[in-house]
């Protein structure tokens, strides 16, 4: 009879045992998802102020791309990096004792980004042009007075107002028609010349100025002269005609010359654009 008392009092000890573990178990259990989605919790608000803070800080930091950019990061692409603008060449042409025009040609190596503005100095000569995404452009200034040598005279671009202009190809396009080129037989000197040219504009844009630069070369390919002018209200699918004088004589016999019509897309009063808003910011270089 004793035996079997303590037989049934260790089945019921070890029933209990075996209750307790299960319920501690289930404890056990129950907490440790408890601990998980409070972790998950606090986790997501601390990422996503980190993220915030991180992404405005003006730091490339974390798994940024770049600064307070990337889409892991801060859910948005980085902008390319904006490249300063080459010039390609640059010549002075003396036109007279003290007088000089001067020209370069400059190259935007960015397809996204123009700039409005474009800020340069030409020694103690302050002055500004626009040019547009890709564009390879003439620069041309006329009539400078210089009283020293212009050996040590170099064009510096001082800074430039960039915008992002996105526009289909050709979608202003100018068209030299025709243009006629010859001695001007009553110059003051009597051995100034000039050129006559027509334009077309092959756009559906209508346009309050056309800047149009004229450069001259030689045999060899060397720039001998320069001039510039522009075209104003230029109606789209119309012609207007321009002329440019040099009322002196060129160091040389001009075989070639090339005409080039730009105008400003960024300027509110000569261009209503139709493709959205613009992204502006200035960098300085």
């Amino acid at each position: 009879m004793a035996s079997q008392v303590r037989r049934l009092f260790y089945f019921i000890f070890l029933g209990y045992n075996i209750y307790m573990e299960a319920r501690t178990q289930k404890q056990l259990f129950i907490g440790l998802i408890f601990v998980l989605i409070l972790g998950g919790i606090g986790f997501g608000i601390y990422s996503g102020f980190v993220a915030n803070v991180s992404c405005t800080d003006g730091i490339k930091n974390g798994q940024e791309e770049g600064l307070d950019c990337g889409i892991l990061a801060c859910g948005k692409s980085c902008e390319p990096a904006i490249m300063p603008i080459e010039i390609i060449s640059s010549q002075f042409l003396k036109i007279g004792e003290g007088d000089y025009d001067f020209v370069a040609q400059v190259f935007n190596p960015n397809t996204s980004f123009g700039a409005s503005r474009v800020e340069f100095s030409l020694g103690s000569s302050l002055g500004s042009f626009y040019i547009l995404p890709g564009q390879t452009k003439w620069l041309v200034l006329t009539a400078l007075k210089i009283g020293g040598e212009v050996g040590d005279l170099k064009l510096v671009i001082k800074n430039a107002q960039w915008e992002k202009l996105d526009m289909p190809d050709n979608a202003v396009n100018f068209v030299l028609r025709r243009k006629d080129y010859r001695i001007a037989q009553a110059s003051p000197s009597g051995q100034g010349s000039e050129l006559d040219a027509i334009l077309f504009n092959n756009s559906n844009y209508d346009f309050d100025k056309i800047d149009v630069a004229v450069i001259l070369f030689d045999d060899t390919g060397n720039i001998i002269g320069v001039g510039k002018t522009d075209v104003r209200t230029f109606i789209a699918k119309s012609e207007r005609g321009f002329n440019v004088a040099w009322p002196f004589a060129l160091p040389g016999n001009v075989a070639r010359q090339d005409v080039e019509a730009s105008t400003n897309l960024f300027e509110n009063s000569n261009y209503i654009k139709s493709y959205g808003s613009q992204e502006k910011f200035q960098k300085f270089y």
